[in-house]
């Protein structure tokens, strides 16, 4: 997948190998490039990050959650687990043919042209894409994916080895970028400027895979290296203009209205509007309440001001998901879970106003209430997703479909890897746990 431009170039000059001088560029497409410089091709990898990160994968790890509901069209099956495996092939093309495709590419070309920096940037776009894989899928392709003319049919990896891997190529992305901070160096366009380093963004994703693959020891010891404020979050940029807008935006107002909303009344709903009690109450969660969702529409809050406007930014990788990693591993590995927690804490009653009241629990009951205070700040996010299946849903998500016995437990393998790959490993059902969490 790397040789995505090689592959094209060399099918070219075994096609014109016999032409004559005379006819030397006639038929050159001066818009058809076969070749692009890396600092360019970075930006691409960047945005199916951020696709990944805001479109179908999240709106899918959404409604298993009980963030949402499906309410029209084929999402009605949807909000109750009822997918296919094509469902899922735009997802599995976004994190290889369009995303480590791109990244692997614009390794070799930095590693031609001696830029570490960039070679570190495209190395953490890469792990984060195949730190997902994994969460999302189990077993993927990892050794052998990237390189089409040697592997056609790559095999697929352990979820744990995989996993293990990623942090492999994360520890080799802190030695290139250095102390390189994201807003001067292939960030400041596609994200919103931060003042983070991208040696801490490395830090903090080595600490949310080390979280997944619940490792509490690393968890912990990473996410203290990572981002330390709200002003390094790395947020993908949105604007007005086509082409910038969120993407909920546009799938909710633009492309599907109606399909996704709060029309069964969702778990996180009932949680901020008190329907259902918090574990620790918070009266400032009916102000998060507006910025999430508008209930006189029953849809999500794309308004001016509204967590999914159009131009609102989305977390990539972010301070509070950061912080509630080291309070979770912190207070797994008895130690002190407490602090890390209440700093988000204070940090939400700035954000949203209200009183977001401190916690002294210690345990279980204080594990629940971050796992619980995660679910609620990361709406959205795939990690989510994530905690409820490594945790054996710790919070009692309720269960859609009178049928399932539990949430899902993985995405499914998508039709074109079936179709393509003579490596694929069979059919494995929505409800069959991953390795980690087995």
């Amino acid at each position: 997948m790397k040789n995505i431009f090689k592959i094209f170039t060399i099918g070219l000059l075994i096609s014109t190998v016999s032409c004559e001088d005379y006819s030397e560029d006639l038929n050159t497409d001066p818009n058809n490039f076969t070749d692009a410089p890396g600092s360019l091709v970075i930006g691409q990898a960047e945005l199916e990050v951020i696709k990944l990160s805001e479109s179908q994968a999240s709106r899918y790890a959404g409604l298993f959650t009980d963030q949402f509901s499906g309410c029209d069209r084929q999402y009605i099956p949807y909000e109750t687990y009822a997918v296919t495996t094509g469902d899922f092939d735009d997802t599995w093309d976004d994190l290889y043919a369009a995303g480590v495709a791109q990244s692997q590419y614009v390794q070799d070309k930095a590693t031609i042209d001696g830029d570490n920096v960039l070679l570190g940037v495209a190395q953490i776009m890469e792990a984060l894409l195949f730190g997902e894989a994994a969460a999302l899928f189990g077993d993927v392709p990892f050794s052998e994916a990237g390189d089409p003319l040697l592997f056609p049919n790559p095999q697929y990896d352990k979820q744990s080895d995989v996993l293990a891997g990623v942090q492999e190529i994360l520890n080799e992305a802190l030695t290139n970028v250095g102390n390189t901070k994201v807003s001067n160096a292939f960030g400041g366009t596609i994200f919103v400027q931060n003042d983070a380093t991208w040696s801490q963004i490395a830090h903090s994703l080595k600490a949310r895979y080390f979280l997944i693959s619940k490792n509490y020891t690393g968890a912990y010891t990473e996410s203290r290296l990572g981002i330390t404020s709200a002003s390094g979050d790395l947020l993908a940029r949105h604007g007005v203009n086509t082409g910038e807008k969120n993407l909920y935006f546009q799938f909710t107002q633009e492309q599907r209205g109606g399909y996704l909303g709060l029309c069964n009344s969702p778990y996180l709903l009932r949680l901020l509007d008190g329907t259902t009690p918090r574990l620790l109450a918070t009266p400032g969660d009916s102000n998060r309440l507006d910025v999430y969702f508008d209930t006189a529409n029953s849809e999500v809050n794309t308004n001016d001001g509204g967590y999914f406007a159009i131009d609102a930014s989305f977390p990539i990788i972010s301070f509070v998901e950061t912080k509630l990693i080291e309070a979770e591993a912190a207070a797994r590995t008895n130690q002190d879970g407490n602090t890390p927690f209440n700093t988000v804490r204070n940090y939400l009653a700035l954000e949203y106003g209200g009183t977001f009241p401190p916690s002294t629990a210690t345990g279980d009951v204080l594990i629940n209430q971050i796992l619980e205070e995660k679910y609620i700040s990361l709406i959205g996010s795939l990690q989510v997703f994530h905690d409820t299946r490594r945790t054996n849903n710790a919070l009692n998500i309720p269960i859609k479909g009178s049928t399932n016995s539990s949430v899902p437990q993985r995405f499914l393998y998508p039709q074109i890897e079936i179709n393509a790959n003579t490596s694929f490993p069979g059919l494995i059902e929505i409800f069959t746990k991953t390795e980690v969490n087995n």
